[in-house]
């Protein structure tokens, strides 16, 4: 019994897959260069056609000519290879594997090369066997096409391992369900070459990854959401006098600093790609539990009293309250975990003077610690109901200042060190105004 009908149910969910992930970017703005999802659908495609044709052929060889067959087999082959070959770029890529060197290039790229040249020079010894199931091709082509199998499985493998961390933790999930069904079809045809099934395993990666990474719709509600998050904490600050702008340049800031500590190697084992997304993410919502606050605290233009003053401390404590009840069942627990602590301990010192805790050191949440010096700056640097702004020399001597004491002193110092990238948004920001 020929495999038609698996081939072609495989080939149908993934034109299904291509005409909703195109019809989704079609909507998107930044339509450049293909992505290593969309080259993966290409050759995916191509994979099924090749598929569908060469179980034909293999089953009619007493009216395809032998030339016929060899040339179908060996783009079929290649296809394979080259399908494998993506499905590690894939990987790398959406893992931020940094794949530029030419040590990494000659690893990846050249074992296709040479078995492609290998399976071409092998073209006249494809043999066709008579299996229980359906006619099969074997062969040196063949055997190198395995092998290369293999090989790219392997190096996701090592990719996976090495990597896997800068991946959401519901999409690892994800993916590892599929890899029983990918393996298992992959091992299946090695060891029962009559069966066919390669497809499956094609498929399943692809509809897993169509669903818990290249989805149009999860990434405009994503998106969406962030939009919402961003509003929302717009509104919480303008009650103070702000410009409505804090939050956002905030974020900027906290994206900078991230990035100046990554570069130098400043806290390298917690500030993976996982923990920089939460918290950028997390970081407008900051002081969520100003809306807890009354307006005449809030807006109070003068020096608060000592009451007043711990009336306006309870915004921290309020603001994780919040964060913990309305997004817990929402969002994933890393960052609702990482927003509560932002929420909670960015106005902690790194003395111990700090609230609401008096935590002191790395006791406090570096998240919060990077939050609180990108929320000092913007906030001193900017004019609110209840003082003028301060100049850039003097909001950046209070960074200086406050190292050490008030500010986690690593954390400060590549704060100061990236001070023309900081005077860049500002002034963007100042523009905008």
């Amino acid at each position: 019994m020929l495999h038609y009908k698996l081939q072609i149910g495989c080939m149908v969910i993934v034109l299904l897959i291509f005409v909703l992930y195109f019809r989704g970017r079609q909507k998107q703005k930044n339509l450049k260069r293909m992505t290593s999802f969309e080259r993966l659908l290409f050759f995916s495609l191509l994979y099924f056609v090749l598929d569908i044709v060469t179980v034909y052929t293999v089953n009619h060889l007493d009216t395809v000519p032998v030339i016929v067959n060899n040339i179908l087999h060996l783009l079929y082959l290649w296809v394979i290879d080259r399908c494998l070959l993506d499905v590690f770029l894939y990987v790398a890529a959406i893992l931020e594997m940094p794949l530029s060197s030419n040590k990494w290039k000659r690893i990846v790229f050249l074992p296709h090369y040479a078995g492609s040249l290998i399976m071409l020079l092998g073209i006249s010894s494809i043999e066709y066997k008579v299996g229980t199931m359906s006619n099969y091709s074997m062969g040196v082509s063949v055997i190198v096409c395995y092998v290369l199998v293999l090989y790219y499985l392997g190096l996701a493998y090592y990719v996976w391992k090495k990597y896997r961390d800068n991946l959401p933790k519901q999409s690892r999930v994800n993916f590892l369900i599929c890899v029983p069904v990918f393996l298992g079809a992959v091992l299946w045809q090695m060891f029962v070459p009559d069966a066919l099934v390669t497809s499956l395993a094609i498929t399943t990666l692809i509809l897993v990854a169509y669903c818990a990474m290249e989805n149009a719709a999860n990434s405009a509600l994503i998106q969406y959401h962030e939009e919402v998050i961003f509003a929302f904490s717009d509104v919480i600050e303008g009650r103070d006098g702000s410009t409505g702008e804090h939050v956002k340049r905030t974020v900027e800031y906290v994206r900078l600093i991230v990035d100046a500590l990554k570069t130098n190697g400043i806290y390298a084992d917690e500030l993976d790609n996982e923990y920089t997304d939460y918290l950028i993410k997390a970081a407008p919502m900051h002081a969520f539990g100003k809306i807890a606050v009354t307006d005449t605290v809030l807006q109070k233009p003068g020096r608060l009293t000592t009451d007043e003053y711990e009336i306006m401390k309870t915004h921290t404590v309020k603001g994780a309250d919040m964060i913990k009840a309305s997004l817990a069942t929402l969002e994933e627990p890393g960052y609702i975990t990482m927003a509560w602590q932002v929420a909670r301990y960015h106005h902690e010192r790194w003395d111990g003077s700090g609230y609401p805790e008096g935590l002191s050191g790395t006791k406090i949440p570096l998240c919060a610690r990077v939050v609180a010096i990108a929320d000092v700056f913007d906030a001193v640097s900017q004019e609110r109901c209840y003082r003028g702004a301060m100049s850039l020399d003097e909001s950046f001597a209070i960074i200086e200042q406050g190292a050490g004491t008030q500010f986690d002193p690593l954390i400060a110092k590549a704060f100061l060190r990236i001070r023309d990238k900081v005077e860049k948004v500002f002034y963007q920001f100042q523009e905008e105004m």
